[in-house]
């Protein structure tokens, strides 16, 4: 009930003052749920689109709420690309098409054999598996992310037909630098087969997947840990020797400093949702290189 009188709110609140304000920019808009999807469409139609992004800097998919003013900016945009499994979109997206009956809708995530359970593809430090619904950091994966960027290509080749030549051309390079993280990642799981490494939040799920990796995860179950938690997951670290904790931008960095302090590990801080995607993905790949 109160996200729907916010809602209502934040209608109101465009409408009053959409008469009143003009956009300086003459380029399409369009809306996407984080900061890596910027990229992702700039690395097929350059500057040409306006770029409108909803979760801001250090904030969370699971609790972000939209500002007033990115409900104006929903209401301006001709397309909304959505990762397809994130938290935000599954609780925002009926609010946001009403603002906006005539935005496009197009879903990432298509075609991808999605992981079920967030912890479905990782191990619990007391040796579960559980999660609802399905992971949703397709975005941290070359294979996965050579899906997202074909969806991505046809759906915008459907909105823009007139950059069909610069968006064909544009995937072909795209592609190329997948190709490339691809066959790093695959000459790590030969050189070091049941790699594993620890990190707070489970991010790169599909990453392990599809590389054979073992992803160590200090959160439990999307919330934070117990002491008998980070007890359980400090002896799985010193089983599984562990000398490297990564952690989030956007959390708690106590947690892990607590286990690296306690196995002589050190920490890395990691940011998934960079918009730099590219030097993002690499900068980790080097990190589990030298693991």
């Amino acid at each position: 009930m109160k996200i729907k009188v916010y809602t209502l709110l934040m209608v109101m609140a465009y409408a009053l003052t959409a008469c009143h304000t003009t956009t300086s920019s003459t380029k399409p808009q369009v809306t996407v749920s984080i900061a890596p999807q910027k990229y992702f469409i700039q690395r097929l139609v350059g500057d040409q689109l306006d770029i409108n992004i909803m979760i801001p800097k250090g904030a969370g998919h699971s609790t972000y709420s939209p500002a007033p003013s990115q409900f104006k900016q929903v209401a301006q945009s001709v397309a909304y690309f959505k990762m397809g499994q994130l938290s935000f979109e599954q609780t925002w997206e009926d609010k946001l098409a009403a603002i906006n009956p005539k935005m496009k809708w197009v879903d990432l995530s298509k075609g991808i054999t999605l992981i079920q359970g967030e912890h479905a593809s990782h191990q619990h430090t007391d040796g579960s598996a559980c999660g609802i619904g399905a992971d949703p950091h397709i975005w941290n994966s070359p294979v996965e992310m050579k899906i997202v960027s074909a969806n991505l290509a046809l759906a915008l080749i459907d909105l823009f037909p007139e950059l069909k030549s610069t968006i064909d051309s544009n995937l072909i390079v795209f592609n190329k630098d997948l190709d490339v993280l691809d066959l790093r990642l695959q000459n790590l799981s030969a050189k070091k087969p049941g790699l594993h490494f620890m990190i707070f939040h489970p991010a790169y799920t599909y990453l392990a997947r599809a590389y054979g990796f073992e992803q160590l995860t200090i959160e439990l179950d999307g919330k934070t840990p117990t002491p008998s938690h980070l007890k359980r997951t400090i002896e799985l670290a010193r089983i599984k020797n562990v000398h490297t904790i990564f952690i989030q931008q956007e959390f708690d960095k106590k947690n892990a400093e607590v286990i690296a302090n306690e196995i002589g590990a050190k920490t890395i801080q990691v940011n998934p949702l960079s918009e730099n995607w590219l030097n993002e993905l690499n900068a980790f790949i080097t990190h589990l290189e030298k693991n």
